[in-house]
């Protein structure tokens, strides 16, 4: 009984091809508008969880004093895992070298990495940018899985010339390829920053930071993607310029043999005692990081989801009046069915499917329009995010709702046409 209506339904769809496009118009725009801005927060939740998670396997631990709030100690941990936070910026971190001697040799512990960094100002060629200094550690290649994409590494230069000399990551050529190259535009599309010719073609360029000129010594690349406007500067260097002061915090790289959390609480268990604390070194809690950043993405995409569902009602209200329309046109053919038996239930029934059809087709064909346009998206941020089904299955769902909606009033004037005055209609 139903695929006869869906076949009517088809039929009286294509008997008005224009009309039913110009109606499936404001649908596909509706549902595709919904399910893109949805698609945007999952998208934004993905890079988040990506950025942050980067290395498999490190810990980064940190000092917490008694007297700092939790929102500080977020913002803090955000800084630190984004190469933001600077020497005694938010926090105050107490670690020494001897911490770091005594963790590596734990059980379960591969090695450990001291943060010193701060963010500065760039000057280059004419014009400034920021980056993000890290003091230069013998084991900083492999410990963040650096590989040398131009120019040599700084363990390649004698002592005496690492003073003068920096290595920075792919991300700060790429992001600032129009200084370093006129001919270059510049562009905020991720996939267009990458500029490969140009790693080693600015190894022996020039930059000044703090006044202090430095040469570019080489050009290196994070496996793990958390390299990030990154300039790897001497030890020494560094020290001259920023007091040495105490470390930011300490990234501890564990055996991916052992289980993570047993490890983390042997190494805090450790500094806590060691240095008399009482529970002050944690590990950065990245699922509260992670889950107050996604918050405010699914906030916003909600309310940019409710103001485009406003279209969709638009869009509603556009298939009633079709539908109106259809009614008026078919008085007489509705006239004759309900002479011939037809009950008022089963004229209702055909003029709602009628309706839900053209909406699900709408909605089906809009759901194509989000995907294909979440897909250029994600080709040209050069990212890759898995498709939520559920927004499939919602839009679908909500396609046929919308149908029911506007096609009943509709369908409910059809059912109650008078037959007589509906059989002498011209």
């Amino acid at each position: 009984m139903i695929l006869e209506y869906l076949k009517l339904a088809f039929r009286d769809l294509f008997a008005n091809r224009l009309r039913s496009f110009l109606s499936l118009i404001g649908i596909i725009i509706g549902v595709a508008v919904v399910f893109v801005i949805f698609s945007i927060g999952d998208i934004t939740e993905y890079a988040i969880k990506e950025q942050i998670s980067g290395d498999k396997g490190v810990i980064v631990v940190q000092y917490v004093d008694e007297n700092t709030s939790s929102t500080n100690s977020i913002l803090a941990q955000l800084m630190a895992v984004t190469g933001r936070g600077g020497v005694g910026e938010q926090l105050q971190y107490h670690f020494d070298e001897a911490d770091l001697s005594a963790i590596k040799d734990m059980e379960g512990v591969v090695d450990t990495f001291p943060n010193y960094r701060t963010t500065v100002t760039v000057n280059l060629k004419s014009d400034s940018t920021s980056g993000t200094v890290i003091r230069y550690q013998e084991n900083l290649m492999e410990f963040f899985t650096l590989t040398l994409k131009g120019g040599y590494l700084m363990s390649d230069y004698a002592p005496d010339e690492r003073m003068g000399v920096v290595i920075v990551d792919t991300t700060f050529v790429d992001f600032n390829a129009h200084l370093f190259d006129p001919s270059i535009e510049q562009s905020f599309i991720l996939r267009n920053l990458a500029h490969p010719e140009l790693y080693p073609k600015v190894v022996g360029e020039t930059i000044r930071i703090n006044n202090r000129i430095f040469v570019i010594g080489g050009v290196v690349y994070s496996d793990s993607g958390t390299s990030s406007m990154l300039i790897i500067m001497d030890a020494s260097a560094y020290d001259s310029m920023y007091s040495k002061g105490t470390m930011t915090n300490l990234s501890v790289k564990i055996d991916p043999t052992y289980d993570l959390e047993e490890v983390s609480e042997r190494v805090t268990g450790y500094l806590n005692k060691t240095h008399g604390t009482d529970n002050n070194y944690e590990v950065q809690n990245m699922d509260t990081l992670i889950s107050m950043l996604t918050q405010v993405t699914s906030i916003l995409s909600t309310v940019m989801g409710i103001i485009a569902m406003v279209s969709l009602v638009v869009a509603g209200i556009g298939v009633m009046n079709i539908m109106y329309v259809s009614v008026v046109e078919r008085t007489r053919e509705i006239g004759v069915k309900r002479a011939i038996g037809a009950s008022k239930s089963a004229i209702r029934f055909q003029f709602i499917i009628e309706s839900c059809t053209l909406t699900f087709v709408g909605g089906m064909l809009g759901i194509l329009v989000g995907i294909g346009i979440v897909q250029v998206a994600l080709y040209l941020l050069d990212m890759n995010a898995p498709t939520n089904v559920g927004y499939i299955i919602f839009a679908s769902l909500f396609s046929i709702t919308l149908g029911l909606a506007f096609g009943y009033l509709p369908a409910r004037r059809a059912a109650n046409l008078n037959i007589i005055e509906a059989i002498a209609t011209e």
